[in-house]
């Protein structure tokens, strides 16, 4: 018998980086740029009604949002795989970052 060596496939294993930050500091930017994927993006329009709220003077034409999550993946290896959740920015989408990081090991 050889016990050296199986036909089964081996389990991949995943792992979760979390990437956070505030308003236009390119979280959905780094998501897209490193991921081996298409990235899930969540992206809405500014509009006027987050003027006063959100602090856009440092990004004056950025005209889009993160308003749930960024997704994204890459393989490190054959049976591991890192995957990227980027969170929002904006302050009134805060409470979903509890959630995000739940499981996570890091974060950047």
């Amino acid at each position: 018998m050889d016990f050296g060596h199986s036909d089964a496939p081996s389990r991949v294993k995943s792992t979760k980086i979390v990437i956070a930050g505030g308003f236009g500091v390119g979280k959905t930017t780094l998501v897209g740029t490193v991921s081996e994927i298409v990235p899930l993006r969540t992206e809405a329009m500014v509009t006027d009604a987050s003027d006063g709220i959100d602090h856009l003077g440092a990004t004056p034409n950025k005209d889009t949002t993160t308003v749930a999550m960024d997704f994204g993946r890459i393989t490190l290896a054959d049976d591991l795989v890192l995957y990227l959740f980027g969170t929002p920015g904006q302050r009134r989408f805060w409470f979903m970052w509890d959630d995000l990081i739940t499981g996570a090991i890091g974060a950047v």
